[in-house]
């Protein structure tokens, strides 16, 4: 994990959802103040977090709630997943982009100097019509875009990071849960069929929780927007990995072909925090079977 001095209290969104909550305990181990605000279920979540119930569509609360806590940091995480924007594009709108409107407001208004999103690989145009090709993914780009205006308008720094797979223990929702799916149904010797076939930056959930802080971490006045990680492997790839490790994995392929990811391009966020040390995908797959098999 990234060292470097303590950045003072520490609101996460999201933070008792999969990486949301591997951030708050990550930076709470690290000596930061961290409230976690949700609305999701907190039945388990980290020791020494905060936890705040509040719905980032209720700005006044928003914003009541980070003066009351001194907030010099936000991390803004909540959103709904892709399959959950195209059962529901209203509701989708009003959380991923009106929840994210109104952080920058709280951020402006307090003046809160570490500004720190998730925007999405699906954000990034591309296809027939050179365009995001579900809407979640315009949801982002529209983030984007909106977080870059900010600064114009009124100097908010903002660091905007693109992540295509993250994977790792507890990620079960979304349609790139079928990573962490696969190694699950391996270490508890279940079948499992692949839903597509495909080449993607698979990114373990340490790795990029360490990309987090390093960037919450680094000096910065700018709207930055970076893709992670540039390294694709395909899924055939991560299926042989699995069985390297457990040789009688019953986890079959797809013929369902999805896109690969566009052209990436990390440079961006390589100016800012440099390089750091990845997890390869043998270790991520390794430390994600040990925590299912009950070994970790």
């Amino acid at each position: 994990m990234s060292g470097g001095g303590l950045i003072g209290p520490v609101l996460v969104t999201g933070g008792s959802g999969f990486l949301g909550g591997a951030l708050c305990a990550a930076l709470a181990a690290s000596g930061e103040t961290v409230i976690a605000a949700d609305l999701g279920d907190t039945s388990v979540r980290p020791p020494d977090v905060a936890y705040e119930r509040c719905d980032i569509l209720d700005a006044e609360a928003l914003y009541g709630m980070c003066e009351r806590h001194g907030v010099r940091a936000i991390v803004h995480l909540a959103a709904m997943v892709i399959p959950a924007c195209k059962a529901n594009p209203r509701a989708g709108a009003e959380v991923n982009i009106i929840g994210h409107l109104n952080l920058l407001e709280v951020a402006r208004r307090l003046s809160v100097p570490r500004f720190l999103y998730t925007s999405s690989i699906a954000a990034k145009p591309r296809g027939t019509l050179d365009s995001p090709v579900n809407l979640y993914g315009a949801y982002k780009r529209c983030c984007e875009d909106i977080s870059k205006i900010y600064y114009l308008d009124h100097g908010q720094a903002s660091i905007g990071l693109r992540p295509n797979v993250v994977y790792g223990p507890g990620r079960e929702q979304g349609e790139t849960a079928a990573i962490t799916l696969a190694i699950k149904a391996a270490a508890l010797r279940e079948r499992y069929e692949m839903p597509f076939a495909a080449s993607l930056c698979m990114q373990h959930v340490d790795e990029v929780v360490d990309v987090m802080i390093r960037c919450l971490r680094a000096e910065h006045d700018g709207a930055l927007v970076s893709d992670i990680t540039t390294g694709a492997q395909t899924l055939d790839e991560l299926i042989a990995v699995i069985r390297d490790i457990e040789p009688d994995a019953d986890i079959m392929p797809s013929r369902n072909q999805r896109p690969s990811p566009p052209v990436l391009d990390n440079s961006p966020l390589l100016a800012l925090i440099g390089d750091w040390p990845g997890v390869s995908l043998e270790d991520g797959v390794a430390r994600t079977f040990r925590y299912y098999r009950g070994s970790d």
